[in-house]
């Protein structure tokens, strides 16, 4: 039996194909008939442009903000409704912002105020300002199943009471880059999805959005469900096609059940992935046969529908689920003309009304990985056995000293590539008072990552395999960690690049396939998995300057929760032509930098070595509440020093924490380390490599002359448009 307390859902919001809201998916699902047609939202250059999409309805022309921003933010305001508002959000997306900077792109538009919404991490933030949210704006980036991990992390933050209301799910829109790139996959079927059918050709790309607001004390709210359970892992098979057998579906359904610590026959209600593609639905049937062995409880595929809205269709189904639980009535498998018998799995084939008590929902996607989560109704007898949790310290309250809050990793292993080489080299050039900016030389890829493994590979997947594999053999494990979470701010900008330069050139009839599947966010996570031969939960975090903190986030709370080892990296790759559009401080800076980090953590045994802590996550306004919780907390004096990194360095006094700093902490010895080390997104990461190696060394050598560390206590605080705080310590 789980000993986790239940997490509520009081609120829930849809959009999507055939739905602008909650009732109208609810008379949607009573009443099937898919919606599906040619594209609309960008133009049609040739006859591949007519298959069907799954395309939103009624949204507004003209509007400054892309359709992913658009569709969050009716689905999310529908979610909380006139409820109180949340202190935190979790969004899972893979487009953010990017059918505009096609359009940019393609017109060669140079000015980066093009692609100012082209960052994943603009929709979250997009939603943050619309609600004011104070606390953690987190976004995941895990292909198609990016909103059902929303929806793990989110109750995991919850339950370690880092929150207490969480607005968390899925959104995703149309664009060319998926289009093109699933039809170029020959996975987009010509006539529309039909899951499980026997004449199935592939799936219809859709878009839309689907958010819930999870509580730890449903006081003010109705229940309308709850999360019992999450389940995560990676297939560590292939970079776009499921395990034959389904091996990682296996793991993530299991691992669910247990959470919410019930058996398979409690399962009333499977919502499948379901996509339509021959291989994605062999290998989903062959799972539910090694999970459910004695008894099949009814299931059906809703893409045939909705379409799949990709990285929405996690939250979006999760929707779907509350309704059957609590309306009774068990959704179709739409688009369902004659079954595939070979599939030994017998879906529902018409709305019908039952009442079940727990539902289970899939979402599985590139990469290998999978997210399953386990719904209940507030009925079920687990919601009084499994009581409430109380609310969550403020910042003032937590800390080591009282044992709440994230307890420390300790750090087993680490590495990092600057434009001066790994760590010894970085290292050197500090001590040396020398800047490492600059970008990673090609050399120390070939030594650091397997040359066979990387070949066809470009630069950030590469470089973050190599940061894995130097950590991972530094560490001396002989086994895979037990969850890995990857920050990186833009991905694989080389593929993106190359894939819609292809693109234009040929009139939207040719690119790279190869380059496509690369170019999600989540690509360099799955390679690592496939390098370790990791099954383990596979996490990647989008979320600009913040990716590499809540990378840390998410492996601490998995090391909280039982894991015996976390592998956490965070890297960029300069790319010359999108580098400095989306990310315009790299095109003002001495030199153009890439590069990063990687930490194998591991529990706080007590034995010798540095720990990392994340402190937190707020917004940067003039009150700069992290700042001021950290300094009425434990004061900023048990530091050595204060390592400080701004996007914007040469504005630094005009940012508001850093102001709120120089009040509360006139004596601190304040080092600015982007100076020294680079400027790109995740630089945060290899200040904290060489904030680790300080604290052994009892010296810090980014500032002008080495700073002696006496307490060997760091404070690392990125302060970009949110604050971030990360303490090293030995």
């Amino acid at each position: 039996m789980s000993s986790r307390p239940t997490v509520f859902v009081t609120g829930m919001g849809v959009v999507c194909a055939g739905a602008n809201n909650v009732d109208e998916l609810r008379e949607l699902l009573a009443h099937p008939s898919a919606s599906f047609r040619p594209p609309t939202v960008f133009p049609i250059k040739h006859a591949s442009g007519e298959l069907p999409v799954a395309e939103v309805s009624g949204l507004p022309g003209g509007d400054e903000f892309p359709r992913t921003h658009q569709v969050a933010l009716r689905a999310a305001r529908e979610a909380i409704g006139i409820g109180p508002g949340v202190d935190a959000i979790v969004l899972g997306t893979s487009t953010g912002g990017i059918a505009t900077t096609e359009s940019a792109l393609e017109a060669d538009v140079s000015n980066p105020d093009a692609y100012r919404c082209h960052g994943l991490d603009t929709v979250a933030l997009h939603l943050a300002a619309a609600f004011e949210v104070h606390g953690p704006v987190v976004t995941v980036s895990t292909a198609c199943s990016s909103a059902a991990v929303a929806l793990s992390v989110a109750s995991a933050m919850i339950r370690a009471g880092l929150a207490r209301r969480v607005l968390c799910g899925g959104a995703d829109s149309l664009c060319r880059l998926t289009f093109h790139g699933f039809r170029l996959l020959q996975l987009v079927a010509a006539k529309g999805c039909t899951p499980l059918d026997v004449n199935r050709t592939g799936m219809t790309v859709g878009e839309g959005a689907g958010f819930l607001v999870l509580e730890a004390r449903p006081d003010d709210r109705p229940v309308l469900a709850l999360v019992s359970g999450t389940g995560l892992s990676c297939d560590a098979y292939h970079a776009t096609s499921p395990h034959p057998q389904g091996t990682g579906a296996v793991l993530a359904m299991r691992r669910a059940l247990l959470d919410a610590g019930i058996q398979p026959a409690t399962i009333g209600y499977v919502n499948l992935h379901g996509t339509g593609t021959p291989d994605n639905d062999a290998a989903e049937a062959r799972a539910l046969k090694l999970v459910f062995t004695h008894e099949q409880p009814a299931l059906s595929s809703t893409k045939g529908l909705t379409g799949h809205a990709l990285a929405a269709a996690g939250a979006i189904e999760a929707v779907i689920s509350i309704l059957a639980l609590r309306d009774g009535l068990l959704p179709a498998n739409s688009g369902l003309q004659t079954l595939d018998s070979s599939l030994e799995i017998t879906p529902l084939t018409t709305p019908t009304p039952a009442r079940v008590s727990t539902v289970l929902s899939n979402s599985f996607g590139f990469g290998g990985n999978n997210a399953c989560v386990v719904f209940a109704a507030p009925s079920s007898p687990r919601a009084a056995e499994r009581g409430r949790l109380p609310d969550p310290p403020s910042l003032t309250q937590r800390g080591e000293d009282r044992g709440e809050g994230l307890p420390a990793l300790r750090i087993a292993a680490s590495a990092c590539f600057t434009g001066r080489g790994a760590l010894d080299e970085t290292w050197g050039a500090l001590a040396a008072r020398e800047s490492t900016a600059g970008l990673v030389p090609d050399a120390f890829f070939a030594k650091a990552a397997p040359a066979a493994f990387v070949r066809r590979l470009k630069r950030l997947p590469r470089m973050m395999i190599a940061l894995a594999h130097s950590a991972h053999v530094a560490s001396g494990r002989n086994v895979p960690p037990e969850v890995i979470a990857v920050g990186t701010a833009w991905g694989p900008l080389a593929e993106t690049q190359d894939f819609l330069r292809k693109l234009f050139e040929s009139g939207d009839q040719f690119s790279s396939p190869m380059d496509f599947t690369g170019s999600v966010h989540n690509a360099p996570a799955g390679q690592i998995a496939l390098l370790l031969g990791c099954q383990a939960p596979n996490l990647t975090f989008s979320s600009g300057e913040r990716s590499f903190s809540q990378a840390l986030l998410c492996a601490s709370l998995h090391v909280a929760s039982g894991a015996a080892s976390a592998l956490v990296v965070a890297a960029e790759a300069f790319e010359p032509r999108l580098s400095p559009l989306f990310e315009p401080e790299t095109a003002r800076s001495p030199f153009a930098s890439d590069g990063g980090a990687a930490f194998v953590g591991v529990p706080d045994d007590a034995c010798p070595g540095p720990r990392l802590r994340w402190l937190g996550e707020a917004e940067n306004d003039d009150d700069a509440r992290l700042v001021s919780g950290l300094a009425a907390g434990h004061g900023f004096g048990r530091y050595d020093a204060l390592v400080i990194g701004s996007p914007a360095e040469h504005e630094l006094r005009k940012n508001p924490a850093y102001t709120r700093l120089a009040q509360l902490a006139p004596a601190a010895t304040m080092i600015r380390y982007r100076d020294r080390l680079g400027q790109h997104a995740s630089i945060s990461a290899t200040a904290t490599a060489i904030a680790v190696r300080a604290v052994m060394e009892g010296a810090l050598p980014i500032a002008g002359a080495p700073v002696e560390l006496h307490k060997k206590r760091l404070l690392l605080l990125e302060l970009g448009s949110r604050v971030t705080a990360i303490e090293v310590f030995a």
